[in-house]
């Protein structure tokens, strides 16, 4: 892939600092390495590699494939403060439009997945109320019309044979660490405790 991206030049000039910058017929993989050297430029050079991604893909020279998890938590809650000490929204955030700039539909020739997770709307201690997981409840109004068209698909929980095709797949990997997770047993308490939820049995598996 870094072999095809170093084939991509840049369109414009890129002027990170009055020191740094990146010329443009440059190949886009030079924005990669200014970020790494220079992190405190990593947000804005994100911003500049997505542009040019879009572009090239447009163009044809490449085709492009975004999976973004926790997709709504662009139009959820932030814990960055403001001077004022206010909590600062997501669009005041650079590199939250950065992503959204990418996920938008004013490009072509590729794909893009996005993955809503209902606990960016969830509040932990409402043990009462039952939330909606539709996509608009998920994303918001703001982040649905954002988002739209787009073509939902729901995330249902497993069924006890794809559990435990996947417990055997983490099992023939040798990626369950202890002993007992690799007993009947222990498969069945793995399951149990996960309730099948997809996330909660990757989580349990990482760490048994």
């Amino acid at each position: 892939m870094w072999k095809t991206l170093s084939t991509l030049k840049t369109e414009r000039d890129y002027e990170w600092t009055k020191s740094e910058k990146t010329a443009a017929g440059r190949p886009i993989t030079e924005i990669v390495e200014m970020g790494i050297s220079a992190p405190f430029l990593a947000t804005d050079c994100v911003g500049g590699l997505f542009r040019e991604l879009k572009r090239h893909s447009s163009t044809g020279s490449i085709k492009v494939f975004v999976a973004v998890d926790d997709a709504n938590s662009l139009w959820g809650k932030t814990l960055v403060k403001k001077a004022d000490r206010t909590y600062a929204s997501p669009s005041d955030l650079s590199l939250v439009n950065h992503f959204r700039n990418l996920i938008s539909s004013d490009w072509q020739n590729g794909c893009i997945l996005l993955v809503a997770d209902k606990k960016e709307v969830s509040d932990a201690r409402d043990h009462v109320t039952v939330p909606r997981h539709t996509p608009l409840e998920l994303f918001g109004e703001e982040g649905f019309h954002f988002i739209e068209p787009f073509i939902p698909i729901e995330t249902k929980q497993y069924t006890m044979e794809e559990i435990s095709n996947l417990y055997q797949y983490y099992y023939d990997k040798r990626w369950l660490a202890s002993e007992k997770a690799r007993t009947e047993d222990g498969k069945q308490q793995l399951i149990y405790l996960s309730a099948f939820n997809p996330f909660f049995f990757e989580r349990l598996c990482a760490f048994n």
